[in-house]
């Protein structure tokens, strides 16, 4: 019977099949990360064939530019990046931008040199101070501004230090008895630096300070610069057209002729080093932070994510490898950085790409603190406008003439991150995450209350040897399981609802039965405070059953535990008291026994106290309440289910325990020769309990059932445990007064009669001692009346 009753709650319980979670797409999008993030890898591989094939005769000089700016468009129009570029220790740059598309140049040399110097330095410089352009296309000074940064060479920039990495700063001088292939790898490892200083020109310095400009350039089809109408290419317009300046009014034209090194050095002197060159800013590459760190380790690495120059407000990461030559010493000389750009906003656009149609979120995340945001399929950008005096207040919207209000722009930290409604459960999922120590295998739930959705998700590293640290976390909406929850207006809610009411019903009835007839001695016989006790807890344990209703929130879990562990010990406490009372009087069942008994309450006290202290410990000790995903091939469910720790384990040991030692105590108990005495029933009661108990740890431990089944199964046990107990205790004392009244009535009546009978005999012979003795042949009156 009660294995069909537990497979009927099984199908009575409906499960709802959740959303299925790809968990492929964590693969793939690591897969297609590291396509991304390698591509600087293969064009370095390329660029390396490049430069031994004599691509670049002039081996990156300035004579070269126009073959790297070729070379860097087919680079750009075969793998997705935004920017090529290499700077070299004499200052000069080249690069190539896909968006918005153009050819950027330095000319070597140094900035800040003052213009008021009629030396033959400022006659070497005079080319680059008239070689900038203002947004007309007008020739005008090149002029540092305050706080503008410069190179200042020490000893004519010569090769003259180690490089600052720890290979070498080795000194090979020291090593010992080692053979001289391991002395030549060491020597062969030490990299050669040119030395310079790094300052700042400010307002205190006694002249202006002139630089060399980096130029923006128009570029046609193939990437090379042009000033030519109609061969200006612009894939942002899909078509070729006109190079205007930075008014976007007049045309570029722009023959500056000077002994530029572009020209070839050594003093040849030509006018195209700035044709199509439409922008001027001061630019020197060296101290850029993509430039610095890759001096500072000399390995190709990856800078952490930063505002580009230009565009402006634009962050992105920059892939940096270094660049050498060997000198007329046969030392390996650094010359430069060759370096590539990614904008986050790229990185985003990947993402979006690839996931738009997509019911999952992915989203990169810095493995450092504080957790900055990279990219994420949402299309946000990870980046506000604040402003500088209080950096809490976003920027407001205001023109951008409008010098009264500062503003910079500031990167997100992923658990503050807000731009898109869906960026909320990527916080949130983050968070969840950390909380766990980010766990690799594992999907991990969290609950989005501003979408109203729960949300799976799982996250992978993502890491390479060039110092990428990053953290993937892939979200995808979950539907939650509605088998651990039992709610009004469900079926299932009657199964519950129904013994828990009919079960406080009977024992409330059976309270009072005992309540109405205590003062007739079969009811007085026993220990009536704690029966009437017994009775109340057991209408309560059934009342309690009601607790189990309603979602699994920390307050309602921590209503169940008190109510459901609490009221049944309690219910348990009068039967153990009994029995040890019963104990006490083995042997012994004199009344002066019985008043000599150790009061029940200093048993009761006890045994409740440490239910009390278990329970207090379990409240503030441990969450009340469990978020799980349970998850196969094809979907993945969400659960919240009310959890405690160890108390389970610990309650059952514990009541477990009680019910053992009230069997045990009644079993001894069960022949005490005492009129009206219950022990055989307190037997029969503990056996009871301990069988529903026992079959409840069973069907725990042994199936597989969520809550809201096992809630119904409980409130069964419930309801059968306390109506048969308090009915082999209350009935059997109930039905022997009826017997006793009963027989009591039929002894009145007998003796009832017997007296009017009795009495009739005494009238009769009395009126026959009245009356004369009739003659012979009367008949007597007595007799006529017979």
């Amino acid at each position: 019977m009660c294995k069909f009753l537990l497979f009927r709650f099984l199908l009575l319980c409906p499960i709802k099949i959740g959303s299925g979670f790809n968990f492929e797409i964590g693969q793939r999008a690591h897969e297609h990360l590291a396509q991304l993030i390698g591509m600087p890898t293969k064009i370095q591989q390329l660029i390396d064939t490049y430069r031994t094939n004599k691509a670049f005769p002039h081996n990156f000089e300035p004579p070269d530019r126009d073959i790297f700016l070729v070379f860097g468009d087919a680079m750009l129009k075969t793998f997705p990046h935004d920017l090529i570029y290499y700077g070299l220790e004499d200052g000069t740059f080249v690069g190539h931008q896909l968006q918005p598309r153009q050819g950027m140049y330095r000319e070597p040399g140094e900035s800040g040199y003052e213009l008021n110097n009629n030396t033959a330095t400022m006659g070497r410089m005079q080319k680059h101070l008239n070689s900038c352009v203002d947004e007309a296309g007008g020739d005008i000074p090149c002029i540092m501004r305050s706080g503008e940064s410069y190179v200042e060479c020490i000893d004519d920039c010569n090769v003259v230090l180690k490089c600052p990495d720890e290979l070498s700063q080795r000194n090979c001088s020291q090593i010992r008895n080692n053979s001289a292939d391991e002395m030549f790898d060491c020597e062969s490892s030490i990299k050669w630096c040119t030395s310079y200083k790094i300052k700042t020109f400010t307002h205190n310095h006694v002249n202006n300070l002139g630089f060399i400009p980096r130029t923006a350039y128009c570029v046609d089809f193939s990437g090379k610069p042009t000033q030519t109408p109609g061969e200006n290419s612009d894939l942002g317009k899909n078509g070729l057209g006109n190079c205007y300046n930075s008014n976007g009014v007049t045309p570029v034209h722009r023959n500056i002729s000077g002994d530029f090194a572009y020209c070839g050095g050594g003093g040849i002197i030509c006018n195209t080093t700035f044709v199509g060159g439409y922008q001027s800013l001061n630019y020197d590459p060296r101290f850029r932070p993509w430039y610095i760190n890759t001096k500072q380790t000399q390995k190709p690495n990856w800078v952490d994510p930063y505002f580009f120059f230009y565009p402006q407000q634009q962050m992105g990461i920059t892939y940096s490898h270094p660049i050498y030559t060997t000198d007329e010493k046969g030392r390996s000389v650094f010359t430069g950085v060759l370096a590539l750009d990614f904008t986050l906003q790229g990185i985003a656009s990947f993402l979006t790409e690839n996931y738009k149609n997509s019911d999952t979120i992915v989203a990169v995340v810095e493995e450092a603190e504080p957790n900055y945001l990279i990219a994420s399929s949402t299309g946000s950008t990870g980046i506000r406008q604040v402003l500088l005096d209080n950096p809490s207040q976003l920027c407001p919207e205001i023109d951008e003439e409008d010098a009264r209000v500062q503003c910079e722009t500031v990167r997100i930290p992923v658990a503050q991150l807000r731009q898109n409604p869906l960026d909320t459960a990527i916080s949130q999922s983050f968070e969840a995450h950390k909380n766990e120590n980010f766990p690799e295998n594992k999907l991990v739930p969290s609950r989005v209350d501003d979408l109203n959705a729960i949300y799976a998700s799982q996250t992978r590293t993502f890491s390479t040897e060039e110092g990428i640290e990053w953290r993937i976390m892939i979200l995808s909406s979950v539907d939650s399981h509605s088998g651990d929850t039992i709610m009004p207006g469900e079926k299932e809610f009657a199964f519950l609802v129904t013994p828990a009411v009919i079960g406080f019903v009977v024992c409330s009835m059976l309270l009072f039965l005992f309540a109405k007839g205590r003062n007739q001695k079969e009811f007085n016989a026993s220990d009536q405070r704690f029966t009437e006790a017994f009775l109340l807890s057991c209408a309560l344990l059934n009342a309690a059953s009601l607790s189990m209703i309603g979602p699994n929130t920390n307050a309602l879990c921590l209503t169940r535990m008190w109510m459901l562990n609490f009221f049944f010990v309690l219910t348990l406490v009068p039967l153990l008291v009994k029995s040890y009372r019963s104990y006490k009087m083995v042997g012994n069942e004199s009344a002066t026994t019985r008043r000599r008994l150790v009061p029940g309450i200093l048993v009761a006290v006890p045994v409740v106290a440490v239910e009390m202290i278990m329970l207090l410990i379990f409240t503030f000790a441990y969450p009340q309440t469990e978020e799980l995903l349970e998850y196969n091939e094809t979907s993945v469910t969400h659960r919240e289910i009310c959890t405690s720790g160890g108390l389970i384990l610990v309650q059952m040991c514990y009541q477990v325990g009680l019910i053992l030692a009230g069997c045990i105590l009644s079993f001894k108990t069960r022949n005490i020769k005492m009129e009206y005495h219950d022990n055989q029933q307190l037997m029969l009661a503990f056996t009871n309990i301990a069988m529903v108990r026992g079959l409840t740890i069973v069907v725990a431990l042994g199936f597989d059932l969520h809550q809201g089944p096992m809630r119904i199964f409980i409130s069964i046990g419930i309801f059968w445990a306390t109506t048969f107990s308090s009915c082999l205790i209350v009935l059997p004392r109930f039905l022997r007064a009826q017997a006793r009244r009963s027989s009591s009535s039929i002894t009145q009546e007998g003796e009832t009669a017997a007296r009017e009978a009795s009495r009739v005999l005494e009238r009769n012979r009395i009126r026959s001692e009245l009356e004369p003795i009739p003659d012979e042949g009367e008949t007597p009156s007595w007799a006529e009346t017979m």
